[in-house]
């Protein structure tokens, strides 16, 4: 059975069920660098409307189209710029072909359960899923990309600029995953912090493609 629901209501229906610890946030992915359409309990993160779509987001986005793509992801982690963990949920919306459109995400605040879980060990949710990658809730579409870079090129013990072919190829895979690629600006930033022209770049990413 398919329903038609108006989005408003539905973000408004979510957030009061769940109350002020939890931020729903509702993303058109047709617009990344400003996805962010609905947010009620917009402190839960200080986002607004306008911010961009997470580098989980767009990875994700990419992850779950197709007919044979995961429809939601429940309870993994995240955090806002501030440092505050959160446990967060995505409903994946998707068009006839399916291909991920809009996504429907709640974040919440469990800080509260867990202070009140010294005394009472009952009140926390199912456990949450093992992702080694925490998304980041940035309100600037610079501090997302810059998030993913930082994310990525960290994890090797030297100089980005004294990787192998190999290593550059595997880190720009794993830039593209995680949908660096698609914030405006970020190709030539990329080939500037591994020391590569930007038609290198895409010859990379042509590999990684094909």
């Amino acid at each position: 059975m398919k329903l038609h629901l108006d989005a408003e209501v539905l973000a408004d229906f979510v957030s009061a069920l769940l109350g002020p610890d939890s931020e729903v946030a509702v993303h058109d992915l047709s617009n990344p660098s400003a996805s962010l359409k609905i947010i009620r309990n917009g402190h839960v993160s200080g986002r607004s409307v306008g911010a961009p779509a997470t580098d989980l987001a767009l990875s994700m986005a990419r992850e779950c189209s197709g007919k044979g793509g995961e429809d939601y992801r429940l309870n993994y982690r995240s955090k806002t710029r501030s440092g505050v963990s959160l446990r967060s949920s995505t409903l994946v919306i998707k068009d006839d072909a399916g291909r991920a459109q809009a996504m429907f995400c709640v974040n919440s605040d469990d800080s509260r359960y867990k202070r009140a879980l010294e005394a009472v060990q009952a009140l926390l949710p199912a456990e949450l899923s093992h992702d080694p990658h925490q998304e980041t809730l940035s309100q600037g579409i610079d501090d997302v990309g810059v998030g993913i870079m930082q994310s990525v090129l960290e994890q090797y013990a030297i100089d980005p600029v004294r990787l192998s072919g190999d290593e550059k190829l595997e880190a720009i895979r794993e830039l593209n995953q995680r949908g660096l690629f698609s914030v405006r600006g970020f190709v030539g930033k990329a080939a500037q912090a591994l020391e590569i022209s930007e038609p290198t770049l895409y010859r990379y990413l042509k590999q990684c493609r094909d």
